[in-house]
């Protein structure tokens, strides 16, 4: 069950993290958009990886 949500948990935490860089204006720093990215892209591999292994157990 952690397995499949972990990487959400992540992207909404940086999603709440996004909105209080905009209130504080850190949305510019080089930091802050790596974090974003990064968890965007590990939601994403981590649905793809999830999907296979599924179809190929199903």
């Amino acid at each position: 069950m952690y397995a499949m949500s972990g990487p959400y948990v992540l992207l909404a935490a940086i999603a709440v993290a996004l909105l209080v860089a905009v209130n504080r204006d850190l949305i510019s720093t080089f930091q802050f958009r790596l974090m974003m990215i990064g968890a965007g892209v590990l939601a994403l591999v981590w649905t793809i990886f999830l999907g296979a292994v599924w179809q190929e157990y199903r």
